[in-house]
């Protein structure tokens, strides 16, 4: 999908370099980013329901019964009929400005909305309606001279020589991209609140940053971890703690929260919702890595490349037992090729391996998976299950398709929502 392969981009040109001994300095192309500003409130007070929409820069992905909803990255949600899989029809488009994350919970969306968090009825999808607005939870506005707030950021490749000893040399050799305010300084990357940084009780996929559990949304940000309590009609944020820059899955889980970062996958106990505190962390290679933990097992996708935002040359499928949660243990290691997203499906495990297919393992018992399908005909990044239907939707370069799972496990294709 399209957030990979900037990224991906970014970090093979920062690669391509030459030296100059001379002046100590060094030629690089990366991406510079500089703030748009605006009035906030303008933007809190648009309309949610809008006429549909081409998808043009596709996110989040959430499959429901009749329906499927597509994230539009830094606009809204795109509400897709799909009560005939053969032909999905796009009825709605809802306007989320600022949005890259949401989840569902019941008939509600939770979703960011640049510094707030949106919480909307989605009773029904073609005429969605504000529950909740949490202002200023992900960060506090940040303002120009004008006193208008910071509303995102254009895009400009450059390549120049940058002295090595320089600020601006070390937040380029981070990830190719740094962000300038609207005097033209470099704002850290830490600074950055994450809408701006480069699901669900029924499917979401595994890559996902917002999770749901005991009335609190918790949301993974740029390098936090911030608590939303939705006991009451209006929600708060209760609460946030400091996370490892690298964190970028959450899952709910038997009052526990499966955090996964590049280098290591932590349970953190949620019995006291508000303050969350890590009970056990497992470690491994630095690495790209969502976590699935289901039936007492947490399957983990380990994922790396050189010339990647991942570097590194170990791809894995990990087991882990988890019946104890005070103690976990690993009961296997699968070699891959490339490894993304995963769901599970009756007794079958399906991991996407990118541009290497898609893999099918039998779980029917969930510590030992065995390979029974390795499919080269998809480009499968992440892997999504229809709640009800024997239907596996697949999103690759193309667009999510749908496929209808054969008795031998071969994938009959459905239909497309082309990206």
């Amino acid at each position: 999908m399209k957030r990979f392969y900037f990224l991906g981009l970014a970090i093979c040109m920062l690669t391509i370099l030459s030296c100059s001994k001379e002046s100590g300095s060094i030629n690089v192309t990366y991406f510079e980013a500089s703030a748009v500003y605006g009035d906030i409130n303008e933007v809190r007070n648009q309309p949610l329901n809008e006429n549909p929409q081409s998808l043009v820069n596709p996110g989040k992905i959430y499959v429901a019964e009749d329906y499927i909803l597509v994230g539009e990255e830094e606009q809204g949600i795109h509400v897709v009929d799909n009560s005939d899989p053969e032909n999905p029809v796009f009825t709605n488009f809802i306007n989320v400005p600022g949005n890259r994350e949401f989840f569902v919970k019941g008939h509600f969306l939770y979703a960011e909305s640049y510094y707030d968090l949106v919480k909307i009825d989605i009773s029904n999808v073609d005429q969605v309606t504000l529950a909740s607005r949490a202002n200023n939870v992900f960060a506090d506005e940040i303002k120009n001279n004008q006193d208008e707030t910071l509303l995102g950021f254009t895009f400009v490749e450059k390549t120049e020589e940058v002295d090595v000893n320089s600020n601006l040399y070390n937040e380029i050799s981070h990830t190719g991209l740094i962000y300038r305010d609207y005097l033209n300084n470099l704002i850290p990357r830490s600074a950055v609140p994450s809408s701006f940084a480069g699901n669900s009780d029924q499917q979401s996929g595994t890559v996902n940053r917002i999770a749901h559990n005991n009335d609190h949304v918790y949301v993974i940000g740029l390098h936090k971890l911030t608590v939303i309590d939705d006991t009451n009609a209006d929600m708060n944020k209760v609460g946030s703690q400091g996370l490892g820059d690298e964190t970028e899955t959450i899952f709910s889980y038997k009052n526990n929260l499966f955090l996964g970062s590049r280098s290591s996958m932590s349970i953190y106990d949620a019995s006291n919702p508000t303050v969350v505190t890590e009970s056990y962390r497992f470690d491994h290679a630095t690495s790209c890595d969502p976590v699935l933990p289901t039936d007492d097992v947490a399957y983990i996708s380990l994922r790396t490349a050189d010339f990647s935002a991942c570097p590194g040359n170990i791809n894995a499928l990990i087991v882990l037992d988890i019946e104890n949660l005070d103690s976990p243990k690993e009961v296997a290691e699968i070699e891959m090729q490339s490894p993304y997203g995963m769901t599970i499906f009756d007794d079958q495990l399906f991991v996407g391996e990118g541009v290497n297919g898609l893999k099918i393992f039998d779980v029917s018992n969930r510590q030992n998976p065995i390979l029974i399908s390795d499919d080269k005909s998809v480009e499968a990044y992440d892997v999504i299950k229809h709640p009800s239907a024997d239907l596996i939707l697949i999103a690759g370069p193309n667009g999510l398709e749908q496929f209808e799972l054969g008795a031998d496990q071969d994938l009959q294709f459905k239909s497309r929502i082309s990206f």
